[in-house]
């Protein structure tokens, strides 16, 4: 896994956790993701960053807790009811 901050390959794991994530819901129901995600270690002595995640491309972002999917939607729907339509901009 290359680390975001300096770019240099790492293989030592520091721990695995368990991230859960908010999905589309499916038949009216809430759907949850559980995601278990290795935690590495940068082991380059120049960077800044001494731990990172592994981050799966087309299911989520850093610090997200919710799918890539249900953030393009709810970012839709929040479009129309933004300020400038509600203050008559």
């Amino acid at each position: 896994m290359e680390c975001p901050g300096c770019g240099v390959a790492s293989a030592r794991v520091h721990r695995r956790y368990e991230r859960r994530l908010a999905d589309m819901a499916l038949g009216g129901r809430r759907v949850e993701i559980k995601l278990r995600v290795r935690l590495f270690v940068c082991e380059a002595a120049t960077c800044g960053i001494r731990r990172f995640a592994e981050q799966v491309p087309e299911l989520t972002f850093r610090y997200g807790r919710r799918s890539l999917l249900l953030a393009a939607a709810l970012q839709v729907l929040g479009r129309p009811s933004g300020w400038p339509s509600v203050s008559g901009w």
